[in-house]
């Protein structure tokens, strides 16, 4: 481990915010670089990587990293153009190589996507579609330069039973081996995960945006008002529009925790992408549907940790709240905890918990997520729909019975160590 205080300070320039936020000194080289380099250069930005990379004791970990944090292509694009010449042949082909990987697979999706949303198109099935290349093309100009690894697709749940034939039909197979139960909306599901056998698609058919447990985004008819259409390169999509596209981002990642730091580049990347999106509507909509904190904690990250040009007016509003300030530290500091491999222990709990505001919303929240019926339960026991009450005294049990002996061995573990 390599203290990094000094030189990390360069990366924003004047701001003291950086300080507060990462603990310096439990980053290895290997994470300081991927987080230096996943945004747009500057002369002081280029200056640290450089540094950087002389410290660098494994490539291949810059590359897992890089991966796992899924902003690979941001950081071989950054070395490449920038540090090339102080950069190791041997680590530039490694990170080249998973780029290119990156490249087909996106480029295959792209083209997958443009044709599925051309057949619901031709049956008479709107849909509206966003993440993956559609956020990659409106946030980071090209499909070239953000991993995603399923495409994402919002229908009417009226139309799910025509949308799942034809995915079918297209050879995507469905993990839910009761799919009437989807439709009876019962359930914690908000998503239809669909998969190819060959590993060469998956597509979320989305009928919510969001769980029950986490309402705190857009409403899917905000999605449908403000669709518009948007050219990829193997043509024409119904994607969701930049304004609900950043709070989606900033509400989506804070339900899983700020897990990445791709989540926090495409806040920064879609802000730079619209110079003129208004940052204060946003938040103003965002106070009135309960994700003020989620989206100033995503504002605020984007500007400290990738330069995001986030007006000062707004900076201070989430630098003077003390709750989002505490979170977007403990987000930071959580990003790479986990030493060289940047294997991180999260609490699933913690930042999803932390980034609701009101306590009834939040014990809301935890009672959903500990209770409220799945697909799962349904699939365990399937009872006809009078009795999916039940379902709410079940789940304790049936979690009980998955998931008791796993944390008690873990338990165990712990005390012998």
């Amino acid at each position: 481990m390599v203290a990094l205080r000094a030189p990390l300070e360069l990366i924003v320039g004047n701001s003291v915010a950086l300080n507060a936020l990462l603990d310096h000194s439990k980053s290895s080289s290997e994470a300081a670089l991927v987080l230096c380099c996943a945004t747009l250069a500057t002369p002081a930005r280029s200056a640290l990587a450089s540094e950087i990379v002389a410290r660098v004791h494994s490539w291949d970990s810059v590359a897992e990293i890089a991966k796992r944090h899924a902003v690979l292509p941001l950081v071989y694009r950054y070395l490449n153009l920038e540090c090339q010449t102080s950069v190791p042949e041997e680590g530039l082909a490694k990170l080249r190589t998973q780029w290119q990987f990156v490249i087909l697979y996106n480029r295959h999706l792209t083209a997958e996507l443009v044709r599925l949303m051309g057949l619901l198109h031709v049956a008479g099935i709107a849909a509206v579609t966003f993440k993956g290349p559609v956020l990659a093309a409106m946030a980071y100009g090209s499909i070239e330069l953000r991993q995603f690894v399923d495409l994402d697709i919002l229908v009417r749940q009226s139309d799910l039973p025509r949308v799942a034939e034809i995915l079918t039909a297209e050879r995507y197979l469905s993990p839910h081996t009761r799919r009437e139960g989807l439709a009876t909306g019962y359930f914690q599901e908000y998503e239809d995960a669909l998969f190819r056998p060959d590993g060469m698609g998956a597509v979320d058919v989305h009928w919510k945006v969001t769980p029950r447990s986490f309402r705190f985004g857009p409403d899917e008819e905000t999605f449908w008002h403000r669709a518009h259409q948007i050219d990829l390169e193997f043509g024409t999509v119904n994607a969701i529009a930049p304004e609900d596209l950043l709070l989606y981002i900033c509400v989506h990642a804070a339900k899983h925790g700020w897990v990445q730091l791709e989540s926090i580049c495409d806040v920064a990347e879609t802000i730079r992408a619209r110079p003129g999106i208004d940052l204060m509507a946003i938040l103003d909509e965002a106070t009135t549907l309960g994700s003020r904190r989620m989206f100033l904690t995503g504002i605020y990250l984007a500007h400290e940790l990738v330069g995001a040009p986030v007006p000062s007016d707004l900076v201070a509003i989430a630098r003077n709240d003390r709750a989002v300030r505490a979170l977007a530290r403990k987000v930071a500091n959580q990003l790479f905890s986990g030493g060289a491999q940047g294997r991180a222990n999260f609490d699933p709990w913690a930042v999803p918990s932390r980034s609701i505001e009101g306590a009834r919303a939040r014990i809301r929240y935890i009672v959903r997520r500990v209770f409220a019926p799945t697909m799962g339960d349904y699939e365990f026991i399937p009872l006809p729909t009078a009795l999916f009450p039940l379902y709410w005294v079940i789940r304790p049990f049936r979690m009980a019975a998955q998931y008791g002996p796993r944390l008690l061995r873990r338990s165990a573990n712990s005390s012998n160590v």
